[in-house]
């Protein structure tokens, strides 16, 4: 059954975002995947603020999932740069 949450981008941010959940139910504090309208082959963290929210009337995007630890570890491993011998230390 799909759910409608509300999520925000960063911690400090007062404004409240519409998303279509149509996969695992998520809980108030997950942090789930939400596309990058700027990079399609990206995607941003967000954290839920609401669940259960009622249905709007416009189009909602669809989350992508909940962030995973390996998702994280991914991240880390894209922000590090291997050609100033991070690495080989």
């Amino acid at each position: 059954m799909p759910q409608f949450i509300k999520v925000r981008f960063g911690p400090l941010d007062a404004r409240r975002y519409t998303y279509l959940n149509a996969g695992d139910p998520v809980a108030i504090g997950d942090f789930v995947k939400v596309p990058d309208a700027r990079n399609p082959d990206s995607w941003k963290r967000v954290e839920v603020m609401e669940t259960d929210v009622q249905e709007p009337n416009f189009v909602c995007k669809e989350i992508l999932g909940k962030v995973t630890g390996e998702d994280v570890d991914k991240a880390l491993m894209a922000s590090v740069n291997f050609a100033d011998g991070i690495a080989d230390q």
